[in-house]
Order: structure tokens, then sequence, then C-alpha cells
């Protein structure tokens, strides 16, 4: 696993108190999963502690095949255990669109967003900073650090990282701020492959 501990817990408690928390036993692993993000570790790689954070706040862990859907003063809810877009192994074969973590943070009172260019058009993308400072290569133990972030449209729709055990996505901002999207528009220009990985 590459994902902080802590940074992850706090993704899954804040999951579960608004939009739902999402966890299945499925394509070969472990889902955990909330508005934005979604996590795979494949069976028989799964830390005792993710396990420990779900049932903390679900209570239960999924049957094998089954995916279930709980929210903070509601009933579990049992949905329907193939969806494409939890698969994120499968995910990972169809990315033919590499992306870059620029260094470049925009900052206001309340939230930081990062920049990601995508390596061949150089287009920009803009993602919460947390998205990326989840990623923990500390966390590795004997795994490898994980390829990505990358996806399957060209428009960025889903990023991911992924290594042989498993796997993060999460989305890009729809919308930002004009001073942003200034500032976007600026970064355009720069051509980040030829500066290095950015961070």
């Amino acid at each position: 696993m590459f994902l902080n501990k802590t940074k992850l817990k706090q993704l899954i408690k804040s999951s579960f108190r608004w939009e739902g928390l999402t966890v299945g036993r499925i394509y070969d692993g472990l889902v955990v999963a909330g508005g934005r993000w979604i996590t795979w570790t494949e069976d028989g790689y799964i830390p005792n502690w993710i396990k420990a954070a779900v049932m903390e706040y679900t209570g239960e862990l999924p049957k094998q095949g089954c995916v279930f859907k709980a929210k903070k003063d509601e009933p579990i809810q049992y949905e329907i255990a193939e969806n494409s877009l939890y698969d994120l192994p499968e995910m990972k074969r169809k990315c033919r669109y590499a992306y870059i973590v620029t260094p470049v943070v925009i900052k206001d009172q309340h939230s930081q967003v990062r920049l990601l260019q995508q390596n061949t058009s150089g287009s920009i993308l803009a993602v919460p900073e947390t998205c990326c400072e989840i990623i923990d290569l500390s966390e590795l133990g004997d795994e490898n650090a994980p390829s990505g972030p990358a996806s399957v449209s060209e428009s960025g729709g889903i990023l991911l990282y992924k290594n042989e055990h498993s796997a993060y996505a999460f989305t890009p901002l729809d919308g930002v701020r004009d001073d942003a999207r200034e500032i976007m528009d600026a970064v355009f220009a720069i051509d980040f492959s030829k500066i290095g990985e950015g961070r």
C-alpha cells in the first residue's frame, strides 16, 4: 500500500459522515471508495489497519462478491457488485494518458489545488492537493512504487495510481475559480516533462 494511513483514515471518516462510504470485496480485492476517490487492494495484501478503519465506521466488512454503502445515521445499503468504476486493475490496463504532478499549487484561505499536466497534449488539470498528499512511498513495505497518475480518457476523467497489489483513483475538480483558471492557462505554456517529474 502506498497511501498515508492517517490521510486515508481521514478520507474514510469524512466519506462515511457526508456522501457515504462504499466498500466491496470485488475484483479479487477490497474496494473502499468515497465521492471523489477509490482504493483497491488485492486479496492477501490488505493491511489490517484498512480493515479496522472500515470496521470502525461501518461495523462490518463485506463478504466476497458483495458491495455495500454506509453513511452515518443511515442503514447500510447493499449494492450491485458489478461496477466497472471500481475495477481499478482493469482501468489501469486501459490507461493511455500519463500525467505529470507539477510543482504548482494554488492556495487560498480554504483549499489548496495542485496542477497536473498531460504528458503529450500539455493540457492542465486541477486536483485537490489532498489527492496528491495521500501518496506516501514510506508505506510501501515490500511493494514497488506505483505508476501514475494516468487516465483512460484524454480529458482525465479519473486519474489512477497503481502498483502490483494496490491502486488509488480520484477525480479532478470540475471547475476552478477565475484566478486559478488564469494560472492554469499560463502554466499550459510550460512543458513539465522537460523539467522532470515535478516532485
